[in-house]
């Protein structure tokens, strides 16, 4: 009997081991393939960066189109498959990259869509103005005048070409001055990793535009664009990580 008992433990044990083996292995495999596929859909997004700012000159065009919206569309999905349920901030961001990518295709297209292209980029912020204020609890006023007195200098220095995009550039200077300054409040509400990304990316989303509007209404430069793109891309590269653990 004793030995039967030592028999039927001794099985009983191996079984378990070999459940709690097959738990870890499958845990470790889970792990190893969400890192392995983060780091592969972050590698194709860098690819696709680095072709947009080779091809803005040298084209062919047909690569020039895809990949000035792909790596958008492509943060967006990164925050969407993250397997964590998504909090309220998280969708918002992923409301303005679906908007900033409809803004790249506008731009791009063969007829002038400026402001149909700054209308898309208009809601982008106000999406990401919103994500921030989710995460908002306190006011404090320095980040607001800091940033609308940086606004005020902007448009006073585009003012004098800007004819009749003066009040559609005013409006969305506003709009985008009001998105840094939430940006800023999360910061300043949270001072962690996530927040600091924020930050990061909404002043570089602000140099982004600053150098476009520069390059159309004041003076053209052989590299405005690729400056343009890099801290675009950049900017959105800063807030999609903003919200992904």
């Amino acid at each position: 009997m004793l030995h039967f008992l030592s028999f039927v433990y001794g099985r009983f044990a191996d079984v378990i081991a070999d459940v709690i083996a097959d738990v870890i292995a499958d845990v470790i495999a889970d792990v190893i393939a969400d890192v392995i596929a983060d780091r592969v859909m972050w590698l194709l997004i860098i690819a696709l960066c680095v072709v947009q700012l080779i091809t803005i000159d040298r084209g062919p065009r047909w690569m020039f189109y895809l990949s000035k919206p792909t790596p958008i569309l492509l943060m967006a999905l990164s925050i969407v498959i993250t397997p964590n349920p998504l909090s309220d901030f998280a969708w918002w961001i992923v409301a303005g990259l679906l908007l900033s990518a409809l803004g790249d295709i506008l731009l791009m297209h063969p007829k002038d869509k400026f402001v149909s292209g700054l209308l898309a980029f208009l809601l982008a912020h106000i999406a990401y103005t919103l994500g921030f204020s989710t995460t908002i609890t306190t006011f404090t006023w320095w980040p607001l005048a800091i940033w609308s007195a940086l606004g005020v200098i902007a448009f006073l220095l585009l003012l004098p070409n800007l004819g009749k995009m003066t009040f559609p550039v005013a409006g969305y200077i506003a709009v985008i001055v009001f998105m840094a300054c939430t940006a800023t409040e999360y910061w300043l509400g949270y001072n962690n990793n996530a927040s600091r990304l924020a930050l990061m990316g909404a002043a570089m989303f602000m140099l982004s535009d600053l150098v476009l509007a520069i390059d159309r209404f004041r003076s053209s430069s052989q590299f405005s664009r690729h400056v343009v793109m890099f801290s675009y891309y950049s900017a959105q590269a800063l807030l999609t990580l903003s919200v992904i653990p």
